[in-house]
């Protein structure tokens, strides 16, 4: 783990052995949250099946581990179910590789503190764009002992802007043409259209990174269907960064907005 972080949790060690047990304070540590890697995007191919991450008791986010989010520049995290009972609260911490390479002091950042509702992600809205970030939270329950996670890294990079159709469009079938304008970190596009359970209808990704601009091609629409389309964007991969001696494999991307079209 970080070095700042090191320091917190040798300090909690010595807190917590100081006599407090003999007098029947809980003194136990909670298991190690578990964060969940970058796990794919929606789109991807395995096996010849095409993945949504999307889960239908809970479509505001995918559940695809630390990945960007398409309301703005913001950064999803998430971890496993959490084991104890005795959770109180939850710290939220962040830093860049860049700052950490600088051997800046204060590199890391407590970004948030969360009241522990069983609840198993976060959306960071302050992220900033173009560095490769990373994430560990602090779990502590009810009687101040704490347990650090393991660290999970991704990079924001900036967004596509859609251009058409616009939001809340009214068009027949054969008039749908999606596009979008280009961003300078983006090395592939993935056009992505679903309805309104999240269920994958289309997706598209164009060779010609110049030519951003596609006719819809996919199954048949249904009058009166809503559809919801967004762009998502990836970065370069293989950046590689080595933390504390922990080896880390950083993908990176974007998700545009969202807009809602209905088909006439």
């Amino acid at each position: 783990m970080i070095k700042y972080v090191l320091l917190i949790a040798i300090s909690l060690v010595v807190f917590s052995c100081t006599g407090e047990e003999s007098l029947g304070v809980d003194t136990t540590a909670p298991e190690q949250p578990e964060l969940v890697p970058h796990l794919g995007d929606t789109g991807d191919i395995t096996l010849g099946d095409t993945l949504n991450y999307y889960n239908t008791n809970d479509i505001e986010l995918e559940n695809n581990g630390i990945d960007a989010v398409s309301e703005g520049n913001w950064m999803q995290i998430q971890w496993y179910h959490l084991v104890d009972s005795d959770i109180d609260f939850l710290e939220i911490y962040r830093f860049s590789a860049q700052d950490y390479y600088n051997d800046t002091l204060d590199f890391v950042s407590q970004i948030d503190v969360l009241d522990y509702n069983d609840q198993s992600k976060y959306v960071d809205k302050s992220a900033p764009v173009e560095k490769y970030l990373f994430y560990f939270i602090n779990a502590i329950d009810e009687a101040g002992n704490s347990t650090l996670s393991d660290t999970v890294a991704y990079k924001l990079i900036n967004k596509p802007a859609l251009l058409q159709p616009a939001n809340l469009a009214q068009l027949d079938e054969n008039e749908i043409t999606f596009e979008w304008a280009a961003e300078t970190s983006a090395i592939q596009y993935r056009l992505l259209v679903f309805d309104l359970d999240r269920n994958l209808i289309w997706q598209y990704t164009p060779l010609d990174l110049e030519d951003l601009s596609v006719e819809y091609f996919g199954p048949d629409i249904e009058p009166g269907t809503t559809l919801i389309w967004r762009v998502d964007a990836f970065g370069q991969t293989g950046a590689t960064f080595t933390i504390e001696g922990n080896n880390y494999n950083v993908d990176s991307g974007s998700e545009s907005e969202e807009r809602y079209i209905f088909i006439q």
